[in-house]
């Protein structure tokens, strides 16, 4: 049996005071896992240049003759 099967098991086993009191303590342990915590915001530029190509550089003439993206 997992760790969290056992816990499963445990909590189908509290009683209303226990379940409240088990809340308690674990509440803070879910709430600052990495998983519950927001990634921070990027500003909406990060990722601007992001086209997925790779030669760029070596276009760029080409590019600008093109309109640059227009």
């Amino acid at each position: 049996m997992t760790a969290k099967e056992q816990l499963q098991q445990l909590v189908a086993d509290l009683g209303e005071e226990q379940a409240l009191r088990a809340l308690e303590l674990l509440g803070p342990l879910v709430q600052d896992g990495p998983e519950r915590r927001e990634a921070p915001r990027l500003p909406k530029f990060v990722g601007i240049g992001d086209s997925g190509r790779s030669d760029l550089s070596e276009r760029v003439d080409e590019l600008l003759a093109e309109g640059f993206g227009r």
